[in-house]
């Protein structure tokens, strides 16, 4: 216990010190609330009448033993045939579930292949795998194959290969070649797992995420995807889709759903809820406008031109300062600092969603421009 007060007082002399706050000022520009769900009125609504029907708050147990409510069934049967998979299965969270499918699925002999920039929770899982790992270059397709073929020459007699990538990067905002790590997969007889925390419900011809065009085409053959719940969707929670086969063997090998209280019956219902509102003419309309203004914050700010825009700026210090003068000025925009991304690329990371106007972007562009030197 001891080291604890050194500990802090280091990570605040490195600017790197973090606390937690209630206050919530100024234009949005920090949440994953992409279409704008979380607080409106359509899943006020829709929870509202959840309970007026008898719905259950708590599920008051693992889905193994008493938790397993109709909700949650309903969910995963609309999710599966929604995603175009056999089966899906739902997790408490996002990051739970990384976990759990990276910890459950690779076994020894294995190998998996993943990009440097996956998330911290598919990272977690990776470390606690029985599988070999090999890192590759971010979005770097021959760094890719390099490692694949590193992976031929260590996986067992048996063993598969997996590939762990982002359809949407987190802190950067770029795509990920999802078409050539497909056919990556199929040359190497490997398995792509794709996490779509920040694809599902802005990207893809219906909002399905980045990998929608590739489940038209290929199907879950070869492929595994992971659906964030509480970011666009505007819930909580983690759907896994894939194979009848992959999701039987999470149920009954995954820790993280076996041995974790089942979601609340109420999550499972706004889920979908919020599912079928994506797949509608208002969801399409939302996503129309998150990217009118996706592309006019491309055009002031560059970036790739996704609802994620990092605003590189170096140095920690300088970081914060910046979001502090913007915060000031009525923006709700924070730095992002290390060990969240690298060395020397502090930031802010501009989070967009269908609740900004064009005019309040051009604004901020405006008032961010009057703070560089």
């Amino acid at each position: 216990m001891k080291t604890f007060p050194g500990h802090l007082k280091r990570l605040e002399e490195q600017g790197r010190y973090r606390s937690l706050s209630s206050e919530v000022r100024g234009v949005d520009l920090t949440s994953n609330d992409y279409l704008g769900l979380a607080g409106g009125d359509y899943l006020r609504e829709s929870a509202r009448r959840f309970f007026e029907e008898g719905g259950a708050v708590g599920s008051g147990a693992s889905r193994l033993l008493r938790g397993h409510h109709e909700a949650h069934l309903e969910l995963e049967a609309f999710a599966a045939d929604y995603f175009g998979a056999e089966r899906a299965l739902f997790f408490a969270s996002g990051f739970q579930a990384n976990i759990a499918l990276f910890q459950a699925l690779p076994a020894r002999g294995d190998v998996i292949v993943f990009d440097e920039l996956v998330h911290a929770s598919a990272r977690q899982g990776i470390q606690a795998s029985a599988a070999k790992h090999i890192k590759a270059r971010h979005n770097d397709t021959q760094d890719f194959e390099d490692a694949l073929k590193r992976a031929k020459e260590l996986v067992s007699s048996g063993g598969q290969i997996w590939i762990a990538v982002e359809s949407v990067y987190s802190m950067d905002g770029d795509f990920a070649p999802l078409e050539s790590l497909y056919a990556l997969a199929v040359a190497y007889d490997a398995v792509l797992i794709v996490d779509e925390a920040h694809g599902v419900g802005v990207c893809g011809p219906r909002g399905k995420g980045v990998s929608e065009v590739l489940v038209q085409a290929h199907g879950y053959e070869r492929l595994i995807t992971l659906h964030t719940c509480g970011k666009a969707i505007g819930v909580a929670g983690g759907l896994v889709c894939g194979s009848a086969d992959v999701i039987e063997y999470l149920i009954n090998t995954a820790r993280g759903f076996i041995y974790s209280t089942a979601p609340m019956p109420v999550q499972a219902h706004l889920v979908q809820k919020s599912l079928e509102f994506i797949g509608s003419e208002e969801g399409r309309q939302r996503r129309q406008s998150l990217a009118s203004v996706c592309d006019c914050v491309k055009l002031k700010l560059g970036g790739e031109g996704s609802h994620i825009v990092p605003i590189i700026l170096g140095a920690d210090e300088v970081a914060l300062r910046t979001a502090a003068a913007l915060q000031a000025a009525g923006y709700d925009i924070r730095a992002v600092r290390p060990p969240t991304v690298p060395e020397g690329t502090a930031r802010l990371r501009l989070s967009l969603s269908a609740n900004l106007t064009q005019a309040q972007m051009e604004q901020f562009v405006r008032d961010y421009n009057l703070l560089i030197p």
